[in-house]
């Protein structure tokens, strides 16, 4: 069902009960079952710290100055914040197509921007929610002391927006459950795997450092090492600037997605 071009803008505010319902059973989905959601990329960053951080500290004692089990910390950390968001609202999208309740959302009176934007948010807190956790339950192994954590948070809820809003784009168009696995096994942990958690590019060889320009995770992660750590591979202040834009372009796909109307139909 296609949606006129007036829902390009909130109609109302955001304070409106049919978004704030839709919102809040987003955030009470995730809630309901916090051991499956929210405990498990706890306990695998914590492997992940022991795994790379002890092993690999071993041998690798500082990057850019600063210890490495401390350098890899924020990048674990969104590495978890970005699945976590992005899995939350495609997951969440594809359920609700598949079981044919969307047909009630559509029908409701809010605009596409702000059906979008209930499943976008509701995968944002639940990545916000992750990537502290895991800044907290890391305390007892790691010794780090935030720089910017203003603008760490901030990093954060703009990365998890990010994600969520691919993931709600990617629940839309989806037309199995296999396409959800793809985007998340396939494309974001290679991705993120990729993109400088482990490692400073700065150890790649030339043709792989500029691959990694290419991958938009590469600058989620520098723009949270730097707000953590001061220390970053690239310029911070266009790599903010590239996180902006990510945001606005994500956020559009997502609207765009659920404005085709017709996609969502299982």
């Amino acid at each position: 069902m296609l949606r006129n071009l007036s829902s390009l803008s909130l109609q109302g505010t955001l304070a409106d009960k049919p978004f704030l319902t839709l919102l809040s059973r987003e955030i009470r989905r995730f809630m309901r079952v916090w051991t499956q959601t929210i405990v498990p990329p706890l306990l695998t960053s914590l492997l992940y710290i022991v795994v790379f951080g002890v092993a690999l500290g071993s041998r690798i004692d500082e990057l850019q100055g600063v210890p490495y089990l401390t350098y890899i910390l924020p990048g674990i950390a969104f590495m978890s914040l970005i699945t976590g968001a992005n899995s939350n609202s495609s997951s969440s999208v594809f359920d609700a197509k598949r079981e044919r309740y969307i047909d009630e959302v559509l029908v409701s009176p809010m605009s596409d921007l702000q059906i979008a934007l209930a499943y976008v948010l509701g995968g944002t807190l639940r990545g916000v929610i992750v990537g502290t956790g895991i800044f907290i339950v890391t305390i007892p192994f790691v010794d780090i002391t935030i720089q910017h954590p203003l603008l760490l948070f901030v990093i954060g809820i703009l990365s998890a927006f990010i994600f969520s809003s691919v993931g709600t784009m990617v629940g839309v168009l989806a037309t199995r459950v296999d396409h959800i696995s793809f985007l998340t096994n396939v494309v974001v942990q290679p991705l993120t795997f990729l993109g400088g958690v482990f490692y400073s590019v700065n150890m790649l060889p030339d043709a792989l450092r500029i691959v990694t320009l290419f991958n938009p995770i590469f600058y989620i992660v520098d723009a949270a090492r730097y707000a953590a750590l001061e220390a970053s591979d690239l310029n911070p202040y266009p790599t903010l600037v590239m996180v902006v834009v990510f945001c606005v372009l994500s956020i559009t796909g997502a609207w765009w997605s659920i404005h085709r109307g017709p996609t969502l139909r299982y």
